[in-house]
This record gives C-alpha cells, structure tokens and sequence, in this order.
C-alpha cells in the first residue's frame, strides 16, 4: 500500500493543504510502511529527491525524474537497537559520484539524531561535517550540535527554545564518535 505524508523544514507533519501555505515541505513516500522516496520542494517546486533504493538503476531512478539534474540515493546499511545508518550517495546526472554521506535514524520516532559526510577518496567521516540532533519531550528540535575536524563540540545552535530530553548521555553530544548512542538503562 503506498500512502504519502508531509512535513516542513524542521521535520513537523503538515496537512497537504497546509503545504500550498509554507511553499517548502517534503513529500514522504511510502510503501507498504517504509519509505520509498523523500521530495524537497522549494517555492512550490521539486528541488532535491532521496530515493531509497533497491533494485532500480541510477539510470532508471533518473529516468522517474527528468527534471532533476541531481538525486540521492539512500541505502539502509546497519542497525543497531532502534537506530538505523543509512549510506546517501550523492549522484548528479551525467557527472557521477559527487557526495557520500550518512544519516542515523531513531527508527522508534522516525527522527534523525545524527548526520555528516564521508570524504569520497579516503572513505573516512569528515568530522567538522557531522551533526547531531537533540529533541525536546514534544519531538521537536531543541539543539543542533556541530564539531571541529578533532570530533569536539565545535558550537551549540538552541532551536526550539525548548530544554532537550532524551535517554543519550552527555558523552554522546560531546564528541562526533561514537555515531550510534549507548542506551542508559535507568
């Protein structure tokens, strides 16, 4: 069964008439319960896709989306607990190969704690690219953390205002590794 959802910049559900308002939403795909596809739309109009993929072909996956010169390309690599690192590949028509990144999912809220970039030659995580996500009791963001190329903090940015909450320790946010979060058990 496919069936689609909304939400705006900071990950909130929107109705799709409330999506024709805001003109910058993305378009959650799903099928059968898992997600097929991500579209970004800016100013009404398609401007970036994630398209998870299976069995489908760059070529093919380009091919559903002719007005795009670029599109990323999600694999779902590892689990561990409830939390999922998918591999993005970043690949722009007729060029190849342009970005690698990761994200880490919390598969339990569907939010993203933890993302960043890998370096194409080398392979390894670009530490001064990675960001983790803090949410406050309402799933809302409350705070982006962004680090240095050692894998420090390198700044704190409050969103929402809100105090953050939720079960990592302190040491997670502190520095980029480790990417999946141990559980405090209370």
């Amino acid at each position: 069964m496919r069936t689609i959802s909304y939400e705006n910049e900071h990950g909130q559900f929107l109705t799709e008439e409330e999506t024709q308002k805001t003109q910058v939403f993305t378009r959650i795909i799903k099928i059968n319960s898992i997600i097929k596809t991500k579209e970004e739309f800016f100013n009404g109009e398609l401007h970036n896709v994630l398209f998870y993929q299976e069995d489908e072909t760059i070529d093919e996956i380009f091919n559903q989306y002719p007005e795009l010169k670029g599109i990323d390309i999600v694999k779902r690599k590892d689990v561990q607990g409830n939390y999922l690192r998918e591999e993005i590949f970043g690949h722009h028509r007729n060029e190849g190969l342009k970005l690698h990144s990761f994200n880490i999912d919390n598969t339990f809220t569907g939010k993203t704690i933890c993302f960043g970039d890998y370096n194409l030659q080398t392979g390894n995580i670009i530490l001064k690219s990675v960001m983790k996500i803090q949410y406050d009791h309402f799933l809302n963001i409350a705070y982006h953390y962004y680090y240095n190329s050692s894998g420090k903090i390198d700044r704190i940015e409050e969103v929402s205002g809100e105090r953050g909450y939720n079960e990592y320790s302190e040491s997670y946010y502190n520095n980029v590794l480790p990417l999946f979060p141990e559980i405090i058990l209370i």
